[in-house]
């Protein structure tokens, strides 16, 4: 009987081991599942971060881009600025040999001759200043298509940043929910 005790208390403990055993295995093998899952977990964040930065490295590509075209097309409308500035010049100096053909002609009204040649060297003067102001619209057209470009330039450069602050809130949210199932694991 004593025998059969023993033969009891030694079965039961080898069960106990082998239960024992199995748990530990388990635990083992969670653990390693654990480790993956927290090792893909930390990958995709990586690779999420990664393809971030070359989002962003691309965004800042672009910005640079669009600032050297701001950039020249300022340069082009400081030229065109000069050349008004010239063209103004140019009507000032007109306007200023009406008024001496002006004079001239007040002067001259009773002499025919006199008249004649004022009145043809005013009508050149008359047809230079329709040249300049010409010259001068065709000017300010081309610079109102200028700063058309640049502000379609700015919107495009506002709506890429609105589209990433979009992005990196959507990313937030991603990588506060991928952190959400480690908080159940007692070894934070």
């Amino acid at each position: 009987m004593d025998n059969n005790n023993q033969k009891e208390m030694l079965e039961i403990v080898e069960r106990s081991l082998d239960d024992f055993r199995k748990g530990m295995e388990y635990r083992e093998q969670l653990s390693i599942r654990i480790g993956r899952r927290t090792t893909q977990i930390i990958r995709f964040g990586m690779l999420g971060l990664s393809i971030l930065g070359l989002a962003l490295f691309y965004l800042i590509f672009i910005l640079t881009k669009d600032f050297s075209n701001i950039t020249t097309h300022m340069t082009a409308m400081s030229g065109y600025m000069q050349q008004m500035e010239a063209s103004f010049i140019t009507v000032a100096g007109t306007i200023g040999e009406v008024n001496d053909t002006m004079q001239t002609l007040n002067e001259s009204i009773t002499v025919m001759p006199a008249l004649n040649t004022s009145v043809r060297s005013m009508d050149g003067n008359l047809g230079t200043l329709s040249t300049d102001m010409h010259a001068l619209v065709a000017q300010i057209e081309y610079m109102n298509s200028n700063v058309a470009n640049m502000t379609g330039n700015l919107q495009l450069l506002n709506a890429q940043f609105t589209d990433m602050n979009r992005i990196i809130g959507s990313m937030s949210g991603n990588v506060h929910d991928m952190a959400k199932p480690m908080k159940m694991f007692p070894f934070q």
